[in-house]
């Protein structure tokens, strides 16, 4: 997996888990598809959908969220609330956990969905890429970006 690929699918679990609280969805009832092709140059992207439309998401509405203005606060929320794990220092210093040891940084507290929500399962997870370590976010790919620049 490319360090791109992981950037990519840890972000989309963290906006998953801020989205919960922003829209009023279940986090087992939003997914996520990742479109990453390989080389320099590739393409990256997510997707973050529901196939649940009855009466969850009265909170404000995943598509809405969406929009120009509102993706960027939730983006930031979503940073925000990753900086910190309620299992820190543990998480964060992790050498490998879950499936295969290919998770760091990652576990039900931070960044882990159910089952329903993910296409790669419990894998490829490093928060301390995205939001660095503890006492460390110089060394954090979010460190370098705005949230516009995320979100375009």
């Amino acid at each position: 997996m490319s360090p791109r690929f992981i950037l990519l699918h840890t972000l989309a679990h963290l906006l998953i888990n801020q989205l919960t609280y922003e829209c009023g969805y279940s986090s087992a009832s939003l997914r996520e598809r990742l479109y990453v092709s390989p080389g320099p140059d590739g393409i990256a992207g997510r997707l973050i959908y529901t196939a649940a439309g009855d009466s969850e998401g009265t909170l404000g509405g995943l598509v809405r969220m969406g929009e120009p203005g509102r993706l960027e606060g939730v983006l930031e929320n979503a940073l925000a609330r990753a900086a910190w794990c309620s299992s820190d220092p543990v998480c964060i210093g992790s050498k490998g956990q879950g499936p295969g040891s290919c998770n760091l940084a990652a576990c039900h507290g931070c960044a882990l969905l159910p089952e329903t929500a993910w296409e790669e399962c419990y894998r490829f997870l490093v928060r301390a890429l995205v939001v660095g370590g503890l006492g460390k976010s110089e060394l954090s790919f979010s460190s370098r970006v705005t949230a516009s620049w995320w979100c375009a």
